[in-house]
């Protein structure tokens, strides 16, 4: 009798052995099935998460660069010069930095910096401002090389109303330039250089707009403008007052599981010179507030 119920506990014994180890291996089975999904969607939102820093990187590119140049619209007038007589001809040739629109892929675009040559021709005429472009490019520069006429005028106490201001822009490709004003520095020490007769150096590039009274306005994309001056040689680069620190942002990557990771993007100031440096590039960064002062530095510096 004994072993007949020794016998019967164990054979239960064995089924609810096996009936656990069945729930386990279901457990198991459904566990890994769990934590292969939870690993696929960390993985998809950390791809997500990366796509967005990069998107919200690109607007705040873009948010800059429109306000700035809303700012310069906003603030600009027209100057009328006196009306006289001038029959001064001079010229002179220029490097300028804007920045272009690239598009990645249909949904995906961000900014970088272009290098074009701004030539100079002042030769008698009706006091008009010409623009021709070598190839094509999408720039606005009437309303700063107007405002680049009536500075250069007086700096100089030259009068241009007879004289036709021509400015060519020459760049290596089509390209739709989104920030025109910004060479409005650039361009008047261009005009004040011919008018002097007065060699710039090509080694020089700088980006500001040009107000009426001859002060430097801020711009926008000062870093991807530096990155490309840079790579085009430049030894020095003249950026507005208060633009020579930048923010940038750096990747970071965060361990939230063993074997996960969240990728963002942290701001981070740094100093426009160490980020070039950090890029590979030796270049002098010099802020400048006026006019005066940045044609000084273009002409009694002589970077090699």
């Amino acid at each position: 009798m004994k072993n007949s119920n020794g016998k019967a506990l164990l054979a239960v014994f064995l089924i609810v052995s096996v009936v656990l180890n069945v729930y386990l291996a279901v457990m198991i089975v459904n566990f890994k099935s769990y934590i292969a999904r939870l690993e696929k969607e960390l993985n998809n939102l950390a791809t997500q998460n990366e796509n967005l820093s990069r998107e919200v990187q690109n607007l705040r590119n873009i948010l800059d660069i429109t306000r700035r140049q809303l700012e310069y619209y906003k603030n600009q007038t027209y100057y009328q010069g006196p009306v006289s007589t001038g029959g001064l001809i001079g010229e002179a040739d220029v490097n300028i930095v804007a920045v272009k629109v690239v598009y990645k892929d249909f949904f995906t675009a961000y900014y970088e910096g272009v290098t074009l040559k701004a030539e100079i021709e002042l030769r008698d005429g009706k006091g008009r401002i010409l623009v021709n472009t070598e190839p094509r490019i999408g720039i606005d520069l009437q309303t700063s090389t107007r405002i680049a006429v009536a500075v250069a005028e007086a700096y100089t106490g030259l009068n241009l109303t007879a004289v036709d201001v021509i400015v060519t822009i020459k760049g290596e490709e089509e390209v739709e330039v989104v920030d025109g004003p910004s060479a409005g520095l650039p361009i008047t020490v261009a005009i004040i250089a011919a008018l002097r007769h007065e060699d710039i150096s090509n080694r020089v590039y700088a980006t500001g707009t040009i107000n009426p009274d001859g002060s430097i306005g801020a711009v926008g994309g000062i870093a991807e403008k530096a990155l490309a001056v840079a790579k085009k040689g430049a030894k020095l680069f003249i950026v507005p007052r208060g633009q020579s620190r930048i923010v940038i942002y750096e990747r970071k990557e965060e361990e939230i599981l063993p074997g996960f990771k969240i990728i963002r993007y942290v701001s981070k100031e740094v100093s426009l010179k160490d980020y070039l440096k950090s890029q590979g590039f030796d270049v002098e960064v010099f802020e400048v507030s006026n006019i005066v002062e940045a044609y000084k530095l273009y002409t009694t510096r002589s970077p090699t």
